[in-house]
Parts: structure tokens; C-alpha cells; sequence
């Protein structure tokens, strides 16, 4: 019997970052599903849960903050990791209503995002 693999879904509007991630992942042994804005992330989300998920903060349509908030809302055992080219954001991180889980600045290295991923799955 296969067992099930876990379910990350990457979020971000910047395709080639997306598909890197997605494509590491799946190379790790995850499945790795992509949306590139925070409307159809939670779309995916309400349709198939994933056990994950990785989503750039500034991205059209829906942010990140926004995103991680219906998240939340719908599961708040879903791990949701920040990944950011505005360091400025760090500071919202440790902001108790944000409960984002992790969170990496770009450019991240594909070992810091394992790590993040093996810790929360």
C-alpha cells in the first residue's frame, strides 16, 4: 500500500520561484501544488487542503496576510510559512495575530525551506 504523501502548496506570483519550490519539493518526497495569488491559493485550500503551505507576501488579488488569515480561520493547525523579499514584513512575524509559522527572506536557500518543512510536517 502507497502511502500518502503531504500536500504543500506554494504560493506566489512569481512563476519561476513557484515552480523551483514546487519542483524541490517533490524531489524531497512532497507534493507540491501551486497558485500563483492568494484568491486561487484559497480556492485549492477550500477544494483539497493542503498539509502546508509556503506563500510570498505581497502578491496581487489576495496577500499573504490576508491568505494566512482564511487559512486560520478554516484550520488553524495548517502551518503557513512567509517567504518575502521585503525584509520590513519581518516585523509582523512576531505579531500574535498574524501566526504565521515561519518565516524566510528572499533569496532563501532550498535547505532553510527543508528545514521548515520537515519541522512543521
Amino acid at each position: 500500500m502507497e502511502t500518502l504523501k503531504k500536500k504543500v502548496l506554494v504560493v506566489d506570483d512569481d512563476e519561476v520561484i513557484r515552480d523551483l519550490l514546487i519542483n524541490f519539493l517533490k524531489f524531497s518526497g512532497y507534493e507540491g501544488i501551486g497558485a500563483p495569488d492568494g484568491q486561487k491559493a484559497l480556492e485549492m485550500v477550500l477544494a483539497d487542503a493542503p498539509d502546508m503551505i509556503i506563500t510570498d507576501i505581497h502578491m496581487p488579488l489576495m496577500n499573504g496576510f490576508q491568505l494566512l488569515r482564511a487559512v486560520k480561520r478554516l484550520n488553524s493547525e495548517t502551518p503557513v510559512i512567509f517567504i518575502t523579499g521585503f525584509a520590513h514584513f519581518r516585523r509582523f512575524f512576531s505579531d500574535k495575530t498574524a501566526r504565521a509559522d515561519g518565516f524566510l527572506e528572499k533569496p532563501f536557500s532550498l535547505e532553510s525551506i527543508d528545514g521548515l518543512v520537515k519541522k512543521y510536517l
